[in-house]
């Protein structure tokens, strides 16, 4: 018999003490689970993307139920996607990533990539592990776009538009050698020296990042390339970033 008030039992045969953090809900959930369940999608993206955190678990299981809090997928994860970070047993960064893009638009999908925490070719094993699941139409939508390698939501909405107006030879997130400094511009065109860049709100708000910022357009125009500069409210403008974009080309020198 457990002393009273020394310790909580949020799933049957799990004890843990009170006050109990979120990490410790998930260890919980997964001791609970055994060793067949594996925590997926906003559950183990929430790891690392602090957003996602609720008081729900998303757990994947060959055979148990759901019950109040936990939300059990009737799947067994393949054990080349499942990864143990301090106690708890989740599936990688790709997996959720890819498992969340059929909902989330890309959004998990464009931070993994950011984060280093996934690349293409590991999004693309995912893909394929999920293959017959619910949403695949969409996560194979999104992740064909995460190959021009966007490190953000917004730079993935940037490059839909320019993509969908038939706007091309231009890469994303590649290093660009300025003298004896590296940069790597969101978009960069190839034959054309424009640069596109997305201003977060953030970028205004830190005095630090707001000179960086300007040293790294001043060393551009330096170089002879235009930039482009658009934020969120652009994105819901998506004539005015094409206009802009193909008028920036017809006046951009060659690369």
């Amino acid at each position: 018999m457990r002393p009273a008030g020394h310790v909580e039992s949020p799933l049957p045969g799990v004890f843990v003490a009170p006050g109990y953090d979120y990490l410790t809900w998930l260890r919980a959930v997964t001791a609970w689970a055994g060793p067949d369940g594996v925590l997926h999608a906003r559950s183990a993206a929430s790891l690392w993307l602090p957003d996602l955190i609720t008081s729900t678990a998303y757990i994947a299981h060959p055979r148990l139920l759901s019950r109040r809090r936990v939300v059990v997928c009737r799947r067994r994860v393949p054990p080349e996607f499942v990864e143990v970070t301090a106690g708890v047993r989740h599936v990688s960064a790709s997996y959720a990533a890819a498992e969340l893009a059929g909902a989330d638009d890309g959004r998990a999908v464009c931070e993994a990539l950011r984060q280093a925490r996934a690349d293409p070719e590991s999004l693309d094993h995912a893909l394929a592990a999920l293959k017959g699941t619910k949403d695949q139409r969409a996560r194979v939508r999104v992740l064909a776009e995460a190959v021009a390698n966007p490190w953000s939501y917004a730079e993935l909405r940037l490059q839909r538009i320019l993509r969908r107006e038939g706007i091309t030879d231009w890469v994303a997130n590649q290093p660009l050698r300025l003298g004896s400094t590296l940069v790597i511009p969101d978009i960069r065109f190839r034959r054309r020296r424009l640069i596109v860049e997305f201003d977060g709100r953030q970028v205004h708000d830190n005095r630090a990042r707001f000179l960086a910022d300007r040293e790294r357009l001043n060393l551009l125009e330096a170089f002879g390339y235009h930039v482009l500069r658009f934020g969120w409210e652009h994105l819901d403008d998506p004539d005015y970033v094409v206009g802009a974009v193909r008028s920036a080309l017809r006046r951009a020198s060659l690369a």
